[in-house]
């Protein structure tokens, strides 16, 4: 799924780099996009790419804890990057870079708390009295109080914060209703088409796709503006949102070492954030 997903990133984000900035959304303007994506080859295998992740993603979420499948998810990041940096020679700044390897250790210590409750209730004892994990009551107040009015009401800025709320919400409708499905398995091909079926006829998983198209147009857009290695780290405070639908609305139990890692996260893209407007050169030249 990650390796799809960031395969998929890459061929759009060189598709919107040859058809260049989205400035005119009046209806002609949205035409010549819209042909534009039907025939570009780097668009099509893309979005082929992204919908095998879809697949992907659906199964994982019928089968796993959104609050686990999605930072798991964000591992991605440093693969995006390397790969931005690769094929498509962008420019990641050392703070970028600092800011990935972040989200890759948040990854980390969500994995690690994963696998620690598995293997208890397996009976791989880790110590003489292995405590139950207990869900944390956060009071942690929205993360968007990190970001700066500069960036709030930028172009770039302003997508991005469309995007994460439309993902999130995307993220959250699909898991549930992916719940109330079942666990997806392979099957003959006639019920490989019922249960396709059942999906897509299923209300949650309409809202959700419908906020995944919201955030798939928005994620153009942006890919025509600016680099990919910016916009998908700086899209994981969307990861916060879910994890609070995830506790709220499909009550999951979260332990503590998934909030650590969602936090060190967070942090990372609080770090991008700050980059982008030097705010982090600004802080280390006032100490030195």
């Amino acid at each position: 799924m990650v390796t799809t997903q960031v395969l998929g990133d890459i061929w759009l984000s060189q598709g919107m780099k040859v058809f260049g900035a989205v400035e005119d959304y009046s209806l002609a303007g949205l035409w010549t996009l819209f042909l534009y994506l039907l025939t570009s080859p780097w668009i099509v295998v893309g979005v082929i790419t992204l919908l095998f992740a879809l697949f992907l993603y659906f199964t994982a979420t019928s089968r796993l804890d959104l609050s686990l499948v999605l930072p798991l998810f964000s591992s991605s990041y440093i693969l995006n990057a390397l790969l931005a940096w690769l094929i498509l020679g962008e420019e990641v700044s050392f703070y970028r870079w600092l800011a990935t390897f972040m989200i890759a250790s948040g990854v980390f210590i969500v994995c690690w708390s994963e696998h620690r409750h598995r293997s208890q209730l397996m009976g791989e004892k880790f110590s003489p009295t292995p405590a139950p994990i207990v869900p944390v009551k956060s009071s942690r107040r929205s993360p968007l109080w990190l970001f700066p009015v500069g960036i709030a009401i930028s172009r770039v800025w302003f997508g991005i914060l469309i995007l994460i709320f439309t993902d999130s919400a995307g993220d959250v409708l699909i898991a549930r209703g992916m719940k109330q499905i079942g666990p997806v398995s392979l099957q003959s091909p006639l019920k490989m088409v019922k249960l396709i079926g059942r999906i897509l006829s299923h209300p949650s998983v309409l809202g959700g796709i419908g906020c995944q198209t919201i955030s798939f147009v928005t994620f153009i857009s942006l890919l025509s503006w600016t680099d990919i290695s910016l916009i998908r780290p700086a899209g994981a405070l969307g990861y916060v949102m879910s994890l609070l639908g995830a506790k709220f609305l499909l009550k999951e139990t979260i332990p503590l070492a998934r909030w650590l890692g969602i936090g060190v996260i967070t942090a990372g893209v609080a770090l991008i954030a700050l980059d982008e407007v030097n705010l982090v050169d600004q802080i280390l030249l006032l100490f030195l």
